[in-house]
């Protein structure tokens, strides 16, 4: 492990504080210093206003303090009254309690209604926790030799600020751009087409075998639903899917080109109808459907349990390619078990209903400015994609109310992006809270950007040898160089 050396000097107060106590003392020109490892202390003691009888003595005691009971006691200033310093030179004073409960750095004689300071110095040991960022400095007035828990503070505890985190810089990153969060409306429609034809009829229709179909409204069925999913202004069509199902009649290859073209008739019919690219309208099929059959056969009233029992594993059957699925339409057809339930039930009744087309619409975002998407993000965040609330977040000020509330709201919908737990990481330990910064970097990657964020947190907790590890780990990142020179 690397030995690292530290010269942190911080002039900490250019003013002085003072309280009302026996004429009142003040200090000025606190100054803390780190040089190895020990802490150098230094500050004007200020006695102008001290009133202090000729018997009497006083103690001013700097202490270091710390969270969970940390302290450090300085050696003291004994301020003497002009008897009280001839016997302390005397020696006199060598088996008072108050004397003896205190390491005295120096002792002075108050000379007042005369101007006076006591320039201190001292140097204690570095501990790591006086690196923390609540590790502060009191000055406390002792005037009965009780020690510095019955003392009063002269002046507001002073952070000593000998942990740099909070100057250092975080990274964000933007992230990718994606394709935009959709939103499907799935619906079915039962379109009809000419027999052994896949030409699309929108408007009614008489086929050659005097068949009539009309489509009116069924293709109504797919604008209502067109119409609902555009409901939102802010939301264009995205695609629109088409998948054809055919009835098990006819052989399979033949049964797949035809609901293959008649979803392709209905896809292209949809672009063209709504201004669309004919890329947006994909098409599928499925050439005989028989889950639907099954479906029928399970729900039906009208046949027997034995009936019933037979059609399913008739259903149910492996099939491993069209040679096995016309095998079963021909066992339909001319089984003992089946035949006239074929012909008078399940082909002039049960199949049409078969011949179906469902359809899912995609809606997303349309595309808008940054400042549009300012209002979006409040309404429907889960329309935007992780990059447009980044570019929102960068509309306000890094660190505001707005910038924070728009990167939590990125993290709540893409709880497990890492670029999304990377920035609010950042914002975390911006706005000093580290534990819920460190919790989010788990899911965060080994970005150098996260190196960087960790290096940050390990400075803030006085790690600062790991701090330098971490740093080293973020590589040319420009903002872990500069927290490396802060480091220093």
């Amino acid at each position: 492990m690397k030995t690292i050396h530290y010269a942190i000097t911080l002039a900490l107060l250019s003013h002085s504080y003072s309280m009302a106590q026996d004429g009142g003392i003040s200090t000025e020109d606190v100054n803390l210093s780190i040089a190895g490892q020990r802490l150098n202390v230094s500050a004007g003691i200020i006695l102008d206003k001290l009133s202090l009888g000729k018997d009497r003595q006083i103690f001013v005691t700097p202490v270091v303090r710390g969270d969970e009971n940390r302290e450090v006691t300085l050696p003291s200033l004994l301020v003497s009254g002009r008897n009280m310093h001839f016997a302390y030179q005397r020696g006199a004073l060598k088996g008072f309690d108050a004397i003896s409960a205190h390491d005295i750095l120096a002792e002075v004689r108050r000379e007042n209604g005369k101007p006076q300071k006591f320039e201190y110095l001292t140097s204690i040991p570095l501990q790591k926790w006086m690196r923390l960022e609540n590790a502060r400095l009191a000055f406390v007035y002792d005037s009965c030799g009780c020690g510095v828990d019955k003392g009063q503070i002269i002046m507001e505890e002073i952070p000593l600020r000998l942990n740099p985190a909070k100057e250092m810089r975080t990274a964000m990153m933007t992230p990718a751009v994606t394709e935009l969060p959709v939103e499907i409306h799935e619906g079915k429609a039962r379109v009809q087409f000419e027999v052994d034809r896949t030409e699309l009829h929108a408007e009614p229709f008489t086929c050659r075998n005097g068949q009539k179909i009309d489509n009116r409204e069924q293709l109504r069925m797919i604008d209502d639903s067109v119409s609902y999913a555009l409901s939102d202004p802010n939301v264009e069509i995205a695609g629109i899917s088409i998948c054809g199902y055919a009835s098990p009649e006819s052989p399979y290859t033949h049964n797949d080109f035809l609901a293959t073209n008649r979803s392709k008739a209905l896809a292209e019919y949809l672009a063209d109808r709504y201004s669309l690219p004919r890329e947006r309208c994909s098409y599928s099929a499925v050439p005989e459907n028989w889950k639907e059959f099954r479906e029928q056969v399970l729900e039906s009233k009208e046949i027997s349990e034995a009936q019933r029992t037979d059609l399913l594993e008739l259903i149910d059957r492996q099939a491993y390619g069209p040679s096995d699925y016309d095998a079963k339409e021909k066992e339909l057809k001319t089984s003992p078990k089946f035949a006239q339930l074929y012909r008078t039930k399940i082909l002039p009744e049960w199949f049409p209903r078969l011949r179906a087309t469902t359809f899912a619409i995609s809606t997303r975002l349309k595309p808008m400015s940054d400042r549009q998407l300012a209002e979006i993000i409040m309404t429907s965040p889960e329309k935007m994609s992780l990059n447009q609330m980044f570019r929102v977040a960068r509309l306000y000020p890094e660190g505001s109310e707005e910038f924070n509330r728009t990167i939590d709201i990125a993290l709540k919908h893409y709880p497990d992006d890492e670029t999304a737990n990377l920035n609010a990481a950042a914002a975390k330990i911006n706005s000093g809270d580290y534990d819920a910064a460190k919790a989010l970097l788990l899911k965060a990657g080994d970005s150098a950007e996260a190196c960087n964020l960790h290096g940050i947190i390990a400075t803030a907790e006085g790690n600062f040898e790991e701090a330098q590890e971490w740093f080293e780990k973020a590589g040319n990142l420009p903002e872990a160089s500069k927290n490396t020179d802060l480091l220093k």
